[in-house]
């Protein structure tokens, strides 16, 4: 199989965004393996994202077989709280196997440590990490990695691994190349010197702010980040009137168009509730 340079990005599926209906999450599914995306992300903090996706992705199993795709979960966070983190080495295994529950799957392509840099460093790379190895060593995770926004957590974390013998498999950093923040480009050369094999950069739209709709109201960008992406997104309408509305052009297909030009990711993660999306 074949990995697609684009996956997509479940966890709208959450109803964070937006409704989500079954129905709906299916045909975004279908949608989405049809055009060649190979790679679903979602986690159980997503809300029942999980348990959508595993009902679409069994559902489509007679025309999309499990070897046509990969998936990409977490594990470690369950909740907005600090206190709904849980990287203790009996959780990490638990969820594993919830998670293969949820997704009807014997085995997870990818299974990162969700949002790192709210747990002890020590408590990452000394327990939840050497387990989620482990699982790797059974078979029953092929891919080993973490996720989170601040990027220098993020290579700490992969520099001690390298320097432990144990490498990453993947990164996923979010929100950190778009239209206002380019940095993930300037830590792709630091992570793979520090072993990583696979670097995901996800949500283009940084978590829907240059999506041109509201901006979701716990979205937690800066009110003069958000005044900012308002006037572009006026300005876009007003181009677009110019020309008659004539111009296919919006604030999330140039967002997306120029998130997409990072070729140094190996991914780009992009979320899509419905299949017009």
């Amino acid at each position: 199989m074949i990995q697609s340079k684009i996956g997509l990005g479940c966890g709208v599926f959450s109803g964070a965004y937006g409704p989500a209906p079954q129905e709906a999450v299916e045909d975004t599914v279908r949608t989405a393996l049809s055009r060649g995306i190979t790679l679903f992300d979602t986690s159980p903090y997503y809300n029942d994202s999980e348990i959508k996706l595993g009902a679409a992705l069994l559902a489509l199993r007679t025309e999309f077989p499990r070897s046509t795709y990969k998936i990409c979960t977490k594990l470690g966070r369950y909740g907005l709280h600090k206190a709904n983190f849980d990287y203790s080495a009996e959780r990490v295994a638990a969820s594993v196997h919830k998670s293969m529950q949820r997704l009807h799957v014997d085995d997870l392509d990818i299974v990162l440590c969700h949002d790192v840099e709210f747990v002890d460093f020590d408590q990452v790379v000394d327990v939840a990490l050497p387990k989620l190895f482990e699982l790797k060593q059974q078979g029953l995770v092929r891919q080993v990695g973490i996720s989170g926004y601040p990027l220098d957590v993020l290579l700490r974390i992969a520099q001690t691994q390298n320097q432990r013998g144990c490498p990453l498999d993947v990164c996923l950093s979010y929100c950190n190349f778009n239209l206002h923040c380019q940095l993930l480009s300037t830590y792709i050369p630091l992570l793979r010197d520090a072993g990583v094999k696979t670097i995901i950069s996800a949500s283009p739209l940084s978590m829907g702010l240059l999506s041109q709709d509201t901006t979701p109201e716990w979205h937690p960008a800066s009110p003069e980040l958000k005044a900012a992406v308002s006037q572009c997104a006026e300005l876009v309408n007003t181009y677009t009137e110019q020309n008659g509305g004539n111009v296919e052009i919006s604030l999330a297909k140039i967002a997306e168009s120029f998130a997409f030009s990072l070729a140094e990711a190996d991914i780009h993660l992009v979320g899509a509730k419905n299949s017009n999306e």
